[in-house]
């Protein structure tokens, strides 16, 4: 059914505000955000802008649905473009992508893995189904490689402490993943890894005037999947 005019202009003015919202992160910080100040930079008054978003939260929480269902995207998207038995060429497709996409949203990803923005509660109904769609990709990855025998983990993998089990098992419960135990460690280990780079490398503490942080990346991933086995 087509989309009647109201509803066109209330999808843009939406559009409209989270962009605002963004660029105003980008200028002052996430935990600057003010709808006032949104509504007085779009010419509209506060009433108005709150018909949209009934209050920071609310809006806060909408950008950081968009920012994990756009990660989640770009990295299924990335996996699907190589064959489902390509389990190097997925896990590395992936990866890069990973990178990519923080890189070109610096601010989407600051916003879901950065500093937490003070008074803000994140709806756990609404955010953690999107952030283990997200960083599911990876765990499904070597899940899908371990199925067809060509994963090899390592031996710290298989038989962790009782307190690293135990940290495994609750991260497990929390975000729902099915893989086995040892398939998460090894996940969790990679995209604390490769999460560790990115961050260096968008808050600029990897120096911007040598570069290579890109190569640099790239030859940690490949270095991560020689070691599960699948170079």
């Amino acid at each position: 059914m087509a989309q009647t005019r109201r509803e066109r202009l209330r999808e843009a003015t939406i559009a409209e505000i989270k962009q605002t919202a963004r660029q105003q992160m980008a200028e002052e910080g996430a935990a600057a955000l003010s709808l006032r100040a949104i509504a007085r930079q779009m010419g509209m008054t506060a009433p108005a802008l709150y018909r949209y978003f009934e209050n920071r939260d609310a809006l806060v929480t909408a950008l950081i649905a968009d920012a994990y269902t756009s990660l989640a995207v770009a990295l299924e998207t990335a996996r699907d473009a190589l064959a489902p038995d390509d389990h190097h060429g997925r896990l590395l497709a992936a990866a890069l992508a990973y990178r990519d996409w923080a890189v070109t949203h610096s601010q989407d990803y600051a916003l879901i893995f950065g500093t937490p923005i003070p008074g803000y509660h994140a709806p756990v109904e609404i955010t953690v189904p999107l952030a283990r769609r997200s960083l599911g990709v990876l765990v499904e990855l070597l899940a899908a490689a371990q199925r067809d025998g060509e994963l090899s983990l390592p031996a710290e993998y298989t038989n962790p402490p009782p307190e690293t089990k135990a940290q495994l098992l609750a991260w497990k419960g929390h975000y729902g993943h099915s893989a086995p135990t040892p398939v998460l460690h090894l996940a969790l280990a990679i995209w604390g890894h490769v999460h560790g780079l990115v961050i260096l490398e968008i808050f600029h503490h990897l120096s911007p005037d040598i570069g290579g942080a890109e190569t640099l990346y790239r030859a940690e991933v490949l270095a991560w999947i020689k070691r599960a086995g699948l170079a």
